[in-house]
């Protein structure tokens, strides 16, 4: 789902759930970068303990951020009118989620769900966004 090689897709440092984010042409801090979520105890796990935000730039934010997952997966829905599923504050560095969260499609799985981040004091002013995806060979082999 989220690209790569065949090569890359069965890379074993590839494990959990991947969202690639784009900044929004917009604003002024490009926080576009990469998110991802994983088990760190069990790699192969569909439970997500912890995230890791990694940006494009090294400049990127000076402070935490607020990560939002939508309910939906649908990018044509403007940002103000998406369902909010779940959103807390996403540290600067990798982090142990307060709530555990599934890598799993449908139901409360966040694969295919949209995301986005933004600065902690706007909450409601989006900065980059992107879409939850499989980060590993083994489900998307099987498709």
């Amino acid at each position: 789902m989220c690209g790569g090689s065949e090569k890359d897709l069965h890379d074993p440092r590839r494990f959990g759930a991947l969202a690639v984010l784009s900044g929004d042409s917009e604003v002024e801090q490009d926080l576009s970068g990469q998110l991802v979520f994983f088990n760190e105890s069990h790699h192969e796990s569909l439970v997500a303990t912890h995230v890791k935000y990694t940006p494009t730039t090294n400049h990127a934010a000076e402070e935490d951020l607020t990560l939002t997952i939508f309910s939906t997966g649908d990018l044509t829905i403007p940002y103000v009118q998406c369902k909010q599923f779940e959103s807390f504050t996403l540290p600067l560095r990798e982090s142990r989620l307060r709530t555990k969260l599934n890598l799993q499609v449908g139901g409360d799985g966040i694969i295919g769900r949209r995301i986005a981040i933004s600065s902690k004091g706007f909450p409601s002013s989006r900065m980059a966004e992107g879409i939850v995806g499989f980060n590993h060979g083994l489900v998307a082999s099987a498709a």
